[in-house]
């Protein structure tokens, strides 16, 4: 049984796959199986990967439904480490390795992400990073944003099944709604500090296409977030009237979803205790 799953759903990505697949066979750490799902793709995507003969590399085809393929490539996945990858990326040689040794080291960490570089035709190369180490209080924070980069994880793979945990059907975040889950089920997130992916930047992105479709998705799971926390905590029915109230006056006044939210976080934050933390 291979150490890591790698899970990759391709989508029509003919001009970048072979450089993501070429920075995979070359890790420093070479026990894994390499689950790539082709989504449906109608140019040469299927038949690049057919034309690598690495042993690892498993191919599986499904219907264009993004979702629907990364829960076949995690269903499929036989290591104790599943670790996703996207078709235009690029691992950092020791991506692998690296986050191999983090999660052997500490069995309470459920999800592993990093910090990455961007890079793209007429763009600078950037760093993007978004905390590190252990992160405290999870949930709380994904109130507030989606603080986890989803091409750089590596996730415990017994976790997800002891909790059936798998990827949601919400328009262009399901990876936002995928560490909720993880996080309600009491799930830890590591971040190391050095890039370990390297991001590739082009028009035909999610964020650049779907934009308003994953602004609405995200404030939907930032709202059951909210409802999570107000119903864990000590004072639940107080900050049940409130939230009634807050809506009630947003009715009447420029008072927006978002502010509702940063009072909240804002408020949690500050006293922890309320919510367990």
């Amino acid at each position: 049984m291979n150490r890591i799953s790698i899970v990759m759903p391709v989508y029509n990505a003919e001009k970048y796959v072979s450089e993501t697949i070429e920075s995979t066979l070359k890790q420093s750490f070479g026990d894994f199986e390499f689950i790539i799902i082709d989504d449906g793709s109608t140019d040469q995507t299927l038949s690049i990967i057919q034309s690598y003969k690495d042993e690892r590399i498993k191919v599986i085809t499904n219907e264009h439904n993004f979702v629907k393929s990364l829960n076949i490539g995690l269903n499929r996945a036989l290591g104790k480490y599943v670790a996703r990858m996207d078709a235009d990326d690029i691992m950092h040689i020791d991506r692998l390795k690296i986050q191999y040794a983090i999660m052997e080291e500490d069995t309470n960490i459920t999800v592993c992400s990093s910090w990455m570089k961007t890079f793209g035709e007429n763009i600078n190369s950037g760093l993007m990073k978004n905390g590190f180490g252990i992160i405290d209080t999870p949930l709380l924070h994904l109130l507030k944003n989606n603080f986890i980069y989803h091409p750089t994880v590596m996730m415990r793979h017994s976790f997800l099944k002891e909790n059936q945990i798998m990827y949601s059907n919400y328009a262009w975040t399901e990876d936002y709604k995928l560490w909720v889950d993880i996080s309600i089920a009491g799930g830890q997130f590591f971040i190391d500090s050095e890039p370990l992916l390297y991001y590739r930047i082009s028009k035909d992105q999610v964020r650049a296409t779907k934009q308003k479709e994953q602004k609405e998705s995200s404030l939907k799971i930032k709202k059951e977030i909210l409802y999570n926390l107000i119903k864990r905590s000590v004072i639940k029915e107080e900050l049940s009237e409130l939230h009634s109230l807050f809506y009630r006056i947003k009715d009447i006044s420029t008072l927006s979803d978002e502010d509702v939210l940063m009072f909240y976080y804002t408020f949690f934050l500050k006293n922890k205790a309320i919510i367990g933390y």
